[in-house]
């Protein structure tokens, strides 16, 4: 099939041009819409190919052997994003919201010493948003691409050194320079994601204390970690405990397991993973430590029970675990047995008397039975110790309302 004389395509393009930037801008105004609802920060850039680039584009097909001429990208949108989870969102966007044709990874099958972009591209239906006949060999679609900001300027870059000037004019030397900064921006990318990745988990971790603490528990109970007596404690190499001590690190990496279940509310499977951990043979004081935050697990559950036998259990294997004291008499407080709890944050603050965990409870705990003297004269210990202590500034503040209120 010969392509039609170059004249009668331009006027025929120059008819059409209008229906294409209106179907352009609609497309546009709907990606923004959607991309903005999802809170995602990208930008989005548009073009309607000119009638060179498109009879160009005709030609180098037709040179090519192709028999069957499609052109998809005359409608073109490139979305660039910060980070690469952006795309994967933006992605299953698209998919959910348009009818996608096709769906290809560009780079995908290059190998490390060769140095093509990446970029996710998208074959949209466009459907009667072009309401006129579509340009000859042309389809009413639009082509998408999905990029993170050092992907696009990559491709920027490339553009120029390799399409432009041909691959043929770079020497080996020169190609593996252009491959190795190519990894290296590659690897960037997988960087900023890592990054973005930590800063969510800190920020949830936060989150959660502050739940945590609107809710009366102490700030230790929303992500639950080794501080580094406890990890010293689990490390330690005692001739004495070595015969006790068969998997050591297979030990470790099972409690670290758990904490990170633990963290991510994953709690029946904290629960399992701290179980299995119970079961190999340990020192007497890491037991403690394993039933302590599993009984904290328990208590995650409202299994209240099961949360003070494990505390209780860890008391026995360590007297002086003062986290174990600390918990179990809040797993008192809420069952309403007082006078336990206050017997154990008193045996807490024998062992520990620079803490502020136990004062805390313990001031929650005088809070409950209307002593609200003894509550204050606790948070102001608190805060002596930890000046930045917002639950107990938030208690003491909450205290004296109550009191201006009752006077």
């Amino acid at each position: 099939m010969r392509i039609p004389q170059r004249q009668k395509l331009e006027s025929e393009y120059h008819n059409q041009a209008a229906t294409y930037d209106a179907a352009a801008r609609r497309l546009l105004s709907r990606l923004q819409r959607l991309i903005a609802a999802q809170g995602i920060n990208a930008s989005i850039k548009y073009r309607v190919k000119s009638f060179d680039s498109y009879f160009d584009k005709l030609l180098r097909l037709r040179r090519s052997g192709v028999t069957n001429l499609v052109v998809t990208d005359v409608l073109g949108f490139r979305i660039v994003c910060p980070f690469l989870s952006d795309l994967d969102a933006v992605q299953r966007l698209i998919e959910a919201h348009f009818r996608v044709l096709e769906a290809e990874t560009k780079g995908a099958e290059h190998s490390f010493r060769e140095f093509g972009y990446s970029s996710i591209h998208l074959m949209v239906d466009l459907g009667n948003d072009i309401k006129s006949r579509p340009l000859y060999a042309t389809r009413r679609v639009a082509e998408i691409q999905l990029r993170t900001i050092l992907q696009d300027a990559w491709a920027e870059v490339e553009h120029e050194l390799v399409y432009k000037s041909q691959d043929t004019l770079l020497d080996e030397p020169m190609k593996r320079k252009l491959a190795s900064l190519n990894a290296t921006l590659t690897l960037s990318d997988i960087i900023f994601q890592e990054i973005r990745e930590y800063q969510r988990e800190v920020q949830l971790r936060e989150n959660r204390r502050k739940a945590s603490v609107a809710k009366g528990l102490p700030p230790y109970q929303a992500a639950p970690s080794l501080d580094e007596e406890e990890l010293t404690v689990i490390r330690q190499r005692d001739d004495r405990a070595m015969g006790l001590v068969q998997h050591r690190n297979e030990l470790e990496q099972l409690i670290f397991e758990a904490l990170a279940a633990h963290s991510s509310d994953q709690f029946p499977k904290a629960i399992e993973l701290y179980s299995r951990a119970l079961r190999m043979k340990t020192s007497r004081q890491v037991r403690s430590i394993i039933y302590n935050h599993r009984g904290m697990a328990y208590l995650a559950l409202s299994q209240y029970q099961r949360a003070e036998k494990d505390f209780t259990c860890a008391i026995r294997f360590n007297a002086e675990n003062f986290r174990a004291l600390n918990n179990r008499a809040l797993a008192c407080r809420i069952r309403q047995a007082y006078k336990h709890a206050l017997d154990d944050l008193d045996r807490s603050l024998a062992v520990n008397a620079i803490q502020t965990e136990a004062y805390y409870i313990r001031a929650l705990t005088f809070c409950d039975l209307q002593d609200h003297s003894k509550a204050l004269y606790d948070c102001e210990y608190v805060l002596n110790i930890n000046p930045g202590f917002e639950p107990a500034q938030h208690l003491k503040d909450l205290i004296l309302s109550q009191t201006v209120r009752g006077k």
